[in-house]
């Protein structure tokens, strides 16, 4: 079998670039950090670089393969780093992972883990902690199974008899071949495999530490071990702030440069901006009204989100599984209305699936802006669907289920609410809000008619969205099944997954299904407005993955 190998290399911009040698190709990894200063690592208590970022919600778990929230993942990839990371510009370098090799025919790989890398108790991170790790999100230990889905994605070798409880796990096509090198194999390409692994359910977990914790594991700072650029250091979970110190064993401390980021949870934006204004945040995401503003602060950025917001149906729930019912809901929303007269921070109207910047061709042809934009709000075909709904079910009433932390969910879905009552002769929505945790929990087990839904990209394709509606995904809440989705789906995933035209089209065609069906109506994408202070750099908001790692910040 031939390979193209890994060779280190000292810039984190050289991460894929390749040149040819004697035969081979050799691509970059080993990397060095960059941007940080050695002296922070030697600060003293009072010279210490402290950011301060205002979240909205607490963190919901601490288990990699449980944890489903961007503040909970923030949490957990930072300071359990995997084999690859999301570097400022949102393009994959190498974490813990040293060098790798990939086979000509992009089916098998070997990824050698670095000399140096190790756990906060001391112990070396090995390949079997990744294939541990893995095994674990295959399996579904105790019942995660929200992110099993990425093994099948990753196209690991056996992944479906290993799912599907055929095959034992340790048949699954991640091996650890010695200590620090763990050989994959795959069913089929993944052009997309290195972005995967940077995900937070990749991350590495030592079984000796995960069997002495036992049921305890992962549910309190104690019951972990790091081995990313922090670790964490105070986390309670009535507790308002969340404290990641720089982990002075992490291979790359010599450039991390801020040694404490405390997460402080202020879910009003008002009053997460008067603690800016106080000076105890450094970094505050914008919404509504605040964005005017604060538009011409030196510190204010707008750009494209990383959420796409939707109205997610159960069409368990009679009614709901009408889809003449759902049509009618889908033409009644005024998307550009909701956007710049609700929102008013940037967000842009979806008429689509997927967000835009999520994924292009080669020529830059953006996926979600080449799909079909379906249901332009149009009240005449609104009640036009709706008195043929009227005649096919006798449902009259459903409830929007929405988080409580987040003070634009609640406008949101009263403007929802008023204009289709107004708009569709008859109905009658209520609102009802619920803690994040709580409204997760609901998704998992059905137990809601509508949601306002928010979703965002584990890795930069478009099945990062699409995956969520197969008929068998633990992700599809709305419990829709659609047999040319899945066919067309699983074709895109397999047998053209190497053909890069055929399964553009494929997914294309999936993305339309999904829209026009409205089973998961997609209502706007998330702009994000910020102000940080000025002495802070580097605080980002990836559109994939989780938002930031911080080890990339530096504060003057």
């Amino acid at each position: 079998m031939n390979f193209k190998f890994g060779v280190p290399t000292m810039s984190r911009r050289d991460f894929i670039k390749a040149s040819s040698a004697a035969g081979l190709v050799f691509m970059g990894a080993g990397l060095a950090g960059c941007g940080g200063s050695q002296s922070s690592q030697e600060s003293s208590a009072e010279e210490q670089k402290t950011v301060n970022i205002a979240v909205a919600t607490a963190v919901v778990a601490l288990d990699p393969i449980v944890a489903g929230d961007a503040v909970s993942m923030g949490v957990i990839t930072n300071c359990c780093e995997g084999l690859f990371v999301k570097d400022i510009k949102n393009q994959s370098v190498n974490g813990l992972c040293d060098t790798y090799e990939v086979s000509d025919d992009q089916m098998t790989y070997r990824f050698h883990i670095r000399d140096g890398a190790k756990w906060s108790n001391g112990d070396a991170v090995t390949a079997d902690d990744f294939v541990y790790a893995w095994q674990r999100n295959a399996l579904a230990e105790n019942g995660a199974a929200d992110f099993q889905y990425q093994i099948e994605m990753a196209a690991l070798k056996n992944y479906e008899d290993v799912l599907a409880g055929k095959k034992d796990v340790s048949e699954l096509g991640a091996k650890a071949a010695d200590d620090q090198t763990i050989e994959v194999t795959l069913e089929h390409p993944v052009p997309f495999l290195l972005d995967l692994l940077a995900f937070t359910p990749w991350a590495p977990v030592q079984k000796k530490f995960r069997e002495e914790k036992g049921s305890n594991f992962a549910l309190t700072k104690d019951d972990m071990l790091y081995c990313g650029p922090y670790t964490l250091t105070q986390y309670d979970t009535s507790g308002n702030t969340i404290t990641l110190t720089k982990n002075p064993d992490y291979w790359d401390a010599a450039n991390v440069d801020v040694d404490v980021v405390n997460l402080q949870v202020i879910s009003d934006t008002q009053q997460a901006v008067m603690a800016y204004e106080n000076g105890t945040v450094d970094y505050v995401q914008l919404t509504g009204e605040l964005v005017n503003q604060y538009k011409d602060d030196e510190g204010f950025e707008k750009e494209s989100g990383n959420f796409n917001y939707y109205l997610m149906m159960n069409t368990t729930k009679e009614g709901l599984s009408n889809e003449n019912f759902r049509i009618a809901i889908a033409y009644a929303l005024n998307r550009e209305d909701i956007c710049e007269n609700v929102l008013k921070d940037g967000s842009t109207p979806v008429n689509q699936m997927c967000m835009v910047g999520l994924y292009s061709k080669e020529d830059g042809t953006d996926f979600a802006s080449a799909s079909p934009q379906l249901y332009a709000y149009d009240t005449a075909k609104a009640q036009e669907a709706w008195e043929k709904a009227k005649q096919e079910t006798d449902v009259r009433e459903f409830t929007i289920l929405y988080d409580q932390e987040k003070d634009f969910a609640q406008t949101t879905c009263a403007y929802i609410q008023d204009t289709l009552q107004k708009t569709l002769d008859g109905l009658t929505i209520n609102l009802e809000s619920t803690p994040k945790k709580n409204r997760i929990a609901r998704e998992g087990t059905r137990d809601f008619e509508v949601c306002f839904h928010a979703w965002g990209p584990d890795y930069a394709d478009p099945t990062a969205i699409l995956a969520m509606y197969e008929s068998n995904h633990p992700s599809n809440y709305s419990s829709w099944k659609n047999d040319e989705f899945d066919a067309t789906y699983e074709k895109a995933n397999t047998t053209d997954a190497g053909n890069a035209d055929a399964r553009w089209s494929e997914l294309m065609r999936c993305n339309e299904i999904c829209t026009e069906q409205a089973v998961c109506i997609p209502i706007y994408q998330t702009g994000t407005a910020t102000i940080t202070k000025s002495s802070v750099k580097g605080i980002t908001e990836h559109i994939t993955g989780i938002p930031c790692y911080y080890k990339f910040v530096t504060k003057a």
